[in-house]
This record gives structure tokens, C-alpha cells and sequence, in this order.
């Protein structure tokens, strides 16, 4: 998984890795404001792009 040089995890942004099928959320990734309101939402983000990934692989 690629990590940016503060170590945390680089999202696209429907918060997947670069790693396919893997997404991440909250204060672990690379979104800049560290608030819990905003990892709140990035979680739900994540959870809709898994959904979505989920979706596509399913064909």
C-alpha cells in the first residue's frame, strides 16, 4: 500500500489504496484536516466506494 512520507495511507478519492479492493478512512489516510467529523464522512466515502468496487467485480 502506498504511504506518503508522514506515513499515512494515500486514498483516491473514493478513499480506495492502490491496492485494489482495499480502501481506508479516517486519520490513517491522506486527507489533510484531522477532525472526526471529517473521518466520520471519509468512512462513509469508503464505504460507498467498496460498495461500488464491490458492484464492478461482481459484473
Amino acid at each position: 500500500m502506498a504511504v506518503n512520507s508522514a506515513g499515512e495511507i494515500e486514498v483516491d478519492r473514493h478513499c480506495q489504496t492502490n491496492v485494489p479492493g482495499i480502501f481506508a478512512a479516517g486519520d490513517v489516510t491522506s486527507v489533510p484536516e484531522k477532525q472526526i467529523i471529517v473521518a466520520a464522512g471519509e468512512g462513509a466515502k469508503a464505504a460507498l466506494g467498496a460498495y461500488g468496487y464491490l458492484l464492478e467485480q461482481r459484473g
